[in-house]
């Protein structure tokens, strides 16, 4: 399959898009899309290769749209509105279907696109595309937990890794927060697209209209009881919390899918093929 005479890109230092589209298919059957903050896989990468090439065997575009934000999760509404503003460029540029558009988030994109996807349920979309679906991969969504996360990986200084990572995040959220969830726990369960905090939780409600397929890893021996974690310092309470979530608010098309064996990174272990053939069955014809 060709790919060079049907991807279109277009950046301007770190932001931009790339476009790939399926050859010899006149009518697109829909559009797969992942947010992301800089431009290292606009172009092709080993992240999306596999997903894109199912995807075009589907007769689905594929669209990565970066926002030149370095660790962008959304903070600001600048970020939210290029996105918008692009999306709508580009679905008017190339004639795409305003129809089976899917998020793809993986990592920190899924925070990306379900943050989008509140955005355009809540009115502020001028662009308002028909969203089918959100596909996650072992995304942070509760960023309570993960700040107390980050305050234990700061605390215990187990590996050079996850110190950096605790440091960083705490450093994002005081600077655009002003507060911590000790100090004002609502700023953060405003801004998280899901928290096992949030006694109200209303922002289900956001989704549950939506094909929902949750990826993430568990296993007891090895994440649970070693290297310092518990339950908590994982991803695995966000993603089966949000399945949960849209379950309870009657979101019949919602998912968890668990994996169990150590992977070198959950997004491996993801059969692309199944994935897709999932996004086929939520799609509307």
């Amino acid at each position: 399959m060709s790919q060079r005479n049907n991807t279109c890109s277009c950046s301007h230092h770190e932001k931009g898009y790339t476009l790939s589209l399926p050859d010899d298919q006149p009518v697109l059957s829909g559009t797969i899309v992942a947010l992301e903050d800089n431009s290292l896989y606009i172009n092709d990468t080993a992240k999306y290769l596999r997903i894109k090439s199912e995807a075009l065997k589907k007769g689905f575009a594929f669209l990565i749209i970066a926002t030149g934000v370095p660790i962008d999760l959304f903070f600001s509404e600048k970020s939210l509105i290029f996105v918008d503003t692009l999306m709508k460029h580009i679905f008017n540029r190339y004639h795409l279907p305003d129809r089976n558009i899917f998020l793809l988030g993986v990592l920190a994109a899924g925070h990306r696109a379900l943050k989008y996807i509140e955005y355009c349920k809540t009115g502020k979309s001028l662009f308002n595309p028909a969203i089918r679906g959100v596909i996650l991969n072992e995304c942070v969504i509760d960023w309570v937990r993960q700040w107390y996360e980050c305050q234990k990986q700061v605390r215990n200084i187990q590996d050079e890794t996850r110190f950096f990572e605790g440091t960083m995040i705490t450093y994002l959220f005081n600077e655009n927060l002003k507060a911590t969830p000790v100090t004002n726990i609502d700023r953060y369960i405003q801004f998280s697209p899901y928290s096992y905090f949030d006694i109200q939780m209303d922002k289900p409600r956001l989704f549950k209209d939506l094909s929902v397929r949750a990826y993430t890893y568990a296993d007891i021996q090895h994440c649970f009881s070693v290297k310092g974690k518990s339950i908590y310092d994982c991803h695995y309470p966000d993603m089966s919390g949000f399945i949960n979530e849209q379950k309870l608010v009657g979101n019949q098309r919602a998912e968890l899918v668990v994996f169990e064996e150590q992977p070198a990174s959950t997004w491996d272990m993801v059969d692309k093929q199944e994935l897709m053939d999932w996004v086929v069955r939520q799609s509307v014809i």
